[in-house]
């Protein structure tokens, strides 16, 4: 009998930790509530898993009451952890944008969406890959050799460039390392075994007394068949 209150707590412990644990779900930032600067997500993939695990909400959107739009883009793909919002995790501002019905989604984890799609832009973070597995094709961000970008807070005389590195591996070709810039002065586009990939952006954008690591940049990137 003395082992039984601390038994009990236990077992409510457990039982807790487990509600609302859900898989990674696909999901793409579709605009943001600029009142409560937080995102506005759709799940083009997995509309009827989000419905069942958060209730149906107006055009499949949803309110992500934890991201900050900040740090993402209208129209960036991402692998979530998704659970209702408790009370208190729900800020007193409403969605305004695309509806102001939209339910809210507390995002419990995020990671990168590892799926190279053609002709439509896909976000990739250093030192990670995108694959096609149908296609055996395979793109990865290898490194920032340089960012010259002219810093926010800082006059400069020109916008500076950032250079970036990347391979492309198909089938069993050789995988091939090309570098593309942010600057339409230099090269921002390359043709690989029949793809023309165009990097069309980079974040983050320099910010003065600011290092950026190589593991914070992703690369916008436009991948399409010749």
């Amino acid at each position: 009998m003395i082992l039984l209150p601390v038994i009990i707590p236990l077992l409510l412990f457990c039982e807790r930790s487990t509600d609302n644990f859900s898989s990674y779900f696909t999901t793409k930032i579709a605009d943001f509530n600029l009142d409560c600067q937080t995102c506005i997500l759709e799940f083009p993939e997995d509309q009827l898993k989000a419905a069942e695990e958060l209730g149906k909400s107006p055009n499949n959107y949803y309110q992500a009451v934890n991201l900050s739009m900040g740090n993402y883009e209208i129209g960036q793909m991402l692998k979530v952890r998704i659970r209702k919002p408790d009370a208190d995790e729900i800020g007193p501002c409403v969605a305004t944008n695309p509806s102001s019905n939209c339910k809210d989604v507390f995002i419990m984890d995020t990671k990168n969406y590892d799926r190279l799609i053609l002709n439509y832009p896909v976000y990739l973070s250093c030192h990670e890959c995108l694959n096609d597995p149908q296609n055996k094709l395979n793109l990865c961000f290898e490194s920032v050799l340089n960012d010259s970008r002219c810093p926010t807070g800082v006059l400069c005389f020109w916008e500076g460039n950032a250079q970036a590195r990347f391979k492309f591996e198909k089938d069993n070709e050789k995988a091939v390392l090309f570098n593309l810039n942010t600057h339409k002065g230099f090269i921002t586009d390359t043709i690989v075994y029949g793809y023309k990939i165009t990097l069309l952006g980079l974040k983050p954008y320099p910010v003065i007394d600011h290092k950026i690591d190589q593991s914070d940049y992703i690369a916008k990137l436009l991948i399409e068949k010749e």
